[in-house]
C-alpha cells in the first residue's frame, strides 16, 4: 500500500526537514564556541524540527544533547521535573547509566521501592531545580563530555514564577566550558522581553537567530523528491503550491499531503488536483480559523485583514478602530506571532499563516464554498 510521505502534524527530523542547513551550521557553530542562542519562530515554523536536527548533529561530535520543552509549566517544580525527564530521556551510554544513579541524590526525589521512574516525586521550591539546572557541570566533571541543553517554549518558565529567568541565569552563567544553551520560544513578545529587555536576567546573553521562510529551491526539490519517491509527479502543481505557502514549513507540507492524496501513482499533479487538495484542507482549517478569529479584540481584526489584503498602507486609514490603534493593534499581533515583518508587501507586514491570509482575503467564509 502506497503511504503518503508528508507528516505534517508534528515536528520532523533527519531527511524529513526541509532546508535549513545554514540555521543548522549557526546553532551549531555558537555551541562549539561556548556561547548561547536563542531561537525565535511563530508556531508551526519548523522550530522543534530545526532543534531535532541540531541534537543529532551535536551527538554525532560527542556531546551530549538534552532537550527540555518547558509548555504547559506551572510552578518550578514542574520546571525541575522537565529538565530531570529530558535528561533521563535523552542521555546515552554510560551517561545514562550513571545518571540513573545520581538522581536517586537530588533534591527533591523521592524514590520507593519500585523503578525510580515510578517512584519521583519533586519538591516545590527552588533546590530541586538549581540541582537539576547543575547537571551540565557534573557530566562534564564525570563523563568529560559537554552538553548542549535545548530549552524550548523558554517564555514558559515565567508562568512558573516571575524571576524563574533569574534563577536559571544564577546557575548556568558559569558554564560556558561544559555546556552551551539553546533558548527558544514561538511566543514573539515574550522571548523579546526576556532577551531584550536590560531589566531582565538574559538581557544580551543569547545571540538571536529568527527562522526565514522556506527557500523556494530547498522546497522544490524536496517535494519533487518525495513525488517521485512514491511513483508521482508534482508537475504543474509545484508552482502555485509554492506561491500559495510562501515558504510556511507545515502549511507546505500540510498541502503536499493534500495533493499526494489527490495524485494517483504513475500520474501527475496539475493545477486542477491542487485546486481540490487546497479547498478540502481549508475546510479542515475552517474551525482553527474561526477560533482565533473570535479571539482576537476588533482593533486586531482590523488589522489582521488589511496585513492579508495587503492593498495599502497600514496607517493610510488612521486607527484600528475601538481597541486601540494600529500600532498597538500591530504590535500584539506580532507578539502572538500572527504577523511577521515583510519589507515587500505594503503594509511592512504579512500574516504568518498563508492558509490564514487566504481565508481572511476570502471574507472570513463559515464554510468553504466549493471550487
Amino acid at each position: 500500500m502506497d503511504v503518503n510521505p508528508f507528516r505534517y502534524s508534528g515536528p520532523v527530523g533527519g531527511r524529513d526537514l526541509i532546508g535549513r542547513d545554514g540555521e543548522t551550521e549557526q546553532l551549531q557553530r555558537t555551541a562549539e564556541e561556548g556561547n548561547n542562542s536563542r531561537l525565535v519562530a511563530p508556531r508551526r515554523y519548523g522550530k522543534t524540527s530545526l532543534l531535532r536536527r541540531l541534537t543529532d548533529e551535536v551527538r554525532t561530535d560527542g556531546w551530549e544533547a538534552v532537550y527540555v520543552d518547558f509548555f504547559g509549566v506551572v510552578t518550578l517544580a514542574d520546571v525541575a521535573q522537565r529538565i530531570d525527564r529530558a535528561y533521563s530521556r535523552d542521555l546515552s551510554g554510560p551517561v545514562a547509566r550513571w545518571y540513573d544513579g545520581l538522581r536517586r541524590t537530588l533534591s527533591g526525589m523521592t524514590v520507593g521501592a519500585g523503578p525510580v521512574s515510578a517512584g519521583v516525586t519533586l519538591a516545590a521550591g527552588t533546590q530541586a531545580l538549581q540541582d537539576r539546572l547543575d547537571l551540565p557541570r557534573r557530566v562534564h566533571g564525570k563523563h568529560g563530555r559537554r552538553v548542549l541543553v535545548v530549552f524550548d517554549e523558554f517564555q514558559g518558565v515565567l508562568t512558573a514564577q516571575s524571576d524563574a529567568d533569574a534563577l536559571i541565569r544564577a546557575e548556568i552563567q558559569h558554564h560556558a566550558d561544559v555546556a552551551s544553551y539553546v533558548f527558544a520560544g514561538s511566543h514573539v513578545g515574550m522571548m523579546r522581553e526576556l532577551f531584550g529587555d536590560r531589566r531582565r536576567a538574559f538581557y544580551a546573553q543569547a545571540r538571536e537567530l529568527a527562522l526565514p521562510p522556506l527557500s523556494d529551491d530547498a522546497t522544490a526539490a524536496f517535494l519533487t523528491e518525495r513525488f517521485a519517491r512514491t511513483g508521482r509527479d508534482v508537475g504543474t502543481a509545484l508552482a502555485p503550491l509554492l506561491e500559495t505557502c510562501a515558504g510556511h514549513p507545515q502549511r507546505t507540507i500540510l498541502l503536499a499531503h493534500a495533493l499526494w492524496e489527490q495524485t494517483s501513482q504513475g500520474e501527475s499533479a496539475d493545477e486542477a488536483s491542487f485546486a481540490d487538495g487546497l479547498a478540502g484542507t481549508l475546510t479542515e482549517l475552517l474551525s482553527e480559523f474561526q477560533g482565533m478569529w473570535s479571539g482576537l479584540p476588533s482593533g486586531q481584526r482590523r488589522v489582521l485583514v488589511q496585513v492579508a489584503e495587503n492593498t495599502a498602507g497600514l496607517y493610510a486609514v488612521g486607527t484600528a478602530g475601538r481597541g486601540g490603534s494600529v500600532g498597538t493593534a500591530l504590535a500584539a499581533l506580532a507578539d502572538r506571532g500572527e504577523v511577521m515583518v515583510d519589507a515587500s508587501a505594503r503594509t511592512g507586514h504579512r500574516v504568518v499563516d498563508p492558509l490564514l491570509a487566504l481565508w481572511l482575503r476570502e471574507g472570513r467564509p463559515q464554510a468553504w464554498p466549493d471550487r
